[in-house]
């Protein structure tokens, strides 16, 4: 037995790589010392810790073992500071002398001990020691950086300054530091300065354009007098004209002015880029898409119109995708008009048409054929064509469940607006079933919890947003939550869902573009009782309605009313914002949009417009 045991012993040691001889030496484990095998804090953290916590004397004790071990320059530093904090100045002058005699830097000698001086109160004998620091500077690029990181890190950013120009006259052509004097000047918020060091850092190195980018992204978040944005496109189009040939001015440029929304100068400066290039005008399609984003569509236009015309056009292979997005962004100049021209809406349909025909019905001008059926139904009043248009295009060939789903979400919108609910919620319930946990599941949901809503049901429309209160679009999250609040706070006591029922009733008919209708549903909750939760909401919707109409004296006529006969409910802060916009854009009465303004920070501090009337104010 002893044999075997002996055996199964040697067997575990020499499969874990342990000789018996080793084994032998082995400690045996002491249950009692349960954080035996815990690491420790090193002498480092430990050393550091103290520091941080004010404890110095500690602290100087650890770093001063610490140093006798390794003259890092790391310890040599947060021992020097720990010395003046305790003000132990001999000691301190005694380290640093021996670490220059070590290390051959005088002028890291001098310039700590110029500190030294400075913390006795010795101001004019500590500069002569800066200057002096200064004037030791080898020709070497690590010692300037070196000593300009020591008078930055304490704070003392002209002596930084002159520290990198010095560099700049030791070395010449072989060295700028403008990425050091750049960073200086941001941190001193001397902008001009800043920019001119990062543009002769562009000139020297082409590569450093992203940095310089995300340079300059920091410094107009820091920069309130929004000064640097002029001064920066003066001094990039002056480079531009003197050397047209270094092409990361212009790409700063066109990266600023996209920035900035100057389309005007972004797309000359993305035309001139592509030509240099070729005929290939990547840039100015990636613009024109950015402008279409930003709701600049009379530019969009000029720019795809642009882009068509080059040659060679048909044989790019953003071909398709500047068609498609020549006549939806002629679309959406369109929608801002609220009663088009007849002959604009043929114009519109005609390109729609002859682009379709030219590009055919398939998976990849889907984008399109989407378009044009809303256009159809809404527009030209032809509901019908436009709805078998869509149910053609889920007949192709080729197409996915990624390619269906935005097709079966419009046609479900149609189905419902043309009075066929139980169509649309089975292309819906579809879209939810292929997508789960994805944003077009939560979108279909979305949708078919509006359907019920609309159409009365509920308790159905309430399960289906409790549950999209925790799906991962937040905007999706946010708007299920409202709707299920809305459901709940407006539901009679005796379980009536009349008023409800109007309301919705009111949504799907200005969905349906019959506001004058809509408008009448609303009315008629005013004549279900004398007082109901939901009068506030069916006067901020009449509101909303009568803004997009362009009715703005009604509009506010509404508004007004929440304001003054529900100031303590939930809609009068968002009343009171919406009051303060016509105002001051509508009606351009600053005074009274002040006024309004002014009453949100008093009456309403908690409000989420609190921050956005306190600028507008």
């Amino acid at each position: 037995m002893k044999n075997i045991f002996y055996i199964l012993f040697l067997y575990l040691f020499l499969s874990l790589g342990v000789s018996p001889l080793q084994a032998q030496n082995l400690k045996p484990f002491d249950p009692s010392k349960t954080n035996q095998n815990r690491p420790k804090k090193t002498k480092q953290k430990l050393a550091v810790e103290y520091y941080s916590s004010g404890d110095y004397e500690k602290a100087m004790s650890l770093f001063e073992d610490l140093y006798t071990e390794n003259q890092s320059s790391y310890i040599y530093r947060y021992l020097l500071y720990t010395y003046m904090q305790l003000e132990e100045y001999s000691k301190a002058e005694k380290m640093i002398k021996k670490a220059a005699k070590d290390n051959n830097k005088t002028y890291k000698k001098l310039s700590d001990l110029g500190y030294v001086e400075l913390q006795k109160g010795k101001i004019e004998k500590a500069k002569k020691l800066f200057e002096k620091a200064i004037e030791e500077l080898p020709a070497n690029i690590a010692a300037v950086k070196e000593l300009g990181n020591d008078f930055r890190g304490r704070g003392q950013t002209e002596l930084a300054e002159k520290v990198y120009h010095r560099g700049q006259e030791l070395l010449g052509d072989e060295y700028g530091f403008e990425s050091e004097l750049g960073y200086l000047y941001y941190y001193m918020e001397k902008y001009e300065l800043m920019t001119d060091a990062y543009l002769d850092l562009l000139a020297r190195q082409p590569n450093t354009l992203r940095s310089a980018e995300y340079r300059f992204q920091n410094a107009f978040r820091r920069n309130t007098d929004d000064d640097l944005y002029p001064y920066l496109k003066t001094e990039l189009l002056k480079r531009i004209k003197k050397q047209p040939e270094q092409k990361q001015f212009s790409e700063l440029l066109l990266w600023l002015t996209i920035q900035r929304q100057d389309f005007t100068i972004a797309l000359i400066q993305a035309k001139s880029l592509d030509r240099q290039e070729g005929n290939e005008a990547y840039r100015v399609f990636d613009l024109a898409q950015i402008m279409q984003g930003h709701d600049q569509y009379a530019l969009s236009i000029k720019t795809y119109k642009y882009l068509l015309a080059l040659p060679d056009a048909k044989h790019q292979v953003y071909y398709s995708e500047v068609m498609q997005a020549l006549v939806s962004s002629e679309y959406m100049l369109l929608q801002q008009d609220k009663n088009p021209e007849e002959n604009d809406l043929q114009q519109l349909n005609k390109a729609f048409v002859e682009t379709i025909d030219e590009l055919g019905r398939n998976r990849f001008s889907i984008p399109i054929l989407l378009d044009y059926a809303e256009f159809q139904s809404f527009y030209l009043y032809q509901p019908d064509q436009a709805i078998e248009g869509l149910e053609d295009l889920l007949t192709v060939g080729g197409l996915n469940n990624n390619d269906k789903a935005p097709v079966k979400l419009l046609l479900g919108d149609l189905y419902l607006l043309h009075d066929n609910p139980w169509d649309a919620t089975l292309l819906y319930s579809q879209v939810d079933k292929d997508f789960k946990n994805d944003e077009l599941g939560f979108d279909a949901k979305m949708r078919n919890a509006k359907l019920s809503f609309y159409i009365g049901e509920f308790e159905w429309a309430k399960a289906q947003l409790d549950v999209l209160k925790a799906a991962t679009d937040k905007k999706i999250a946010n708007d299920a939550m409202q709707l299920s609040l809305f459901i709940s706070e407006n539901l009679d006591a005796d379980s009536s869902t009349r008023a409800l029922e109007l309301f919705g009733k009111a949504e799907l008919l200005h969905l349906r573009k019959q506001d004058s209708l809509a408008l009448q549903t609303l009315d008629s909750i005013f004549m279900l009782s004398l007082y109901h939760e939901i009068f506030d909401d069916v006067w901020f919707r009449k509101a909303e309605i009568y803004g997009e109409l362009q009715q703005y004296d009604k509009s506010k006529e509404f508004l007004e009313k929440i304001v003054d006969q529900y100031s303590f409910g939930l809609l009068a802060d968002d009343a009171l914002f919406k009051l303060a916009y016509l105002e001051e854009i509508k009606f351009n009465n600053i005074t009274m949009a002040s006024e309004r303004y002014k009453q949100i920070l008093t009456d309403y501090p908690s409000s989420i417009y609190a921050n956005e009337a306190r600028e507008n104010y």
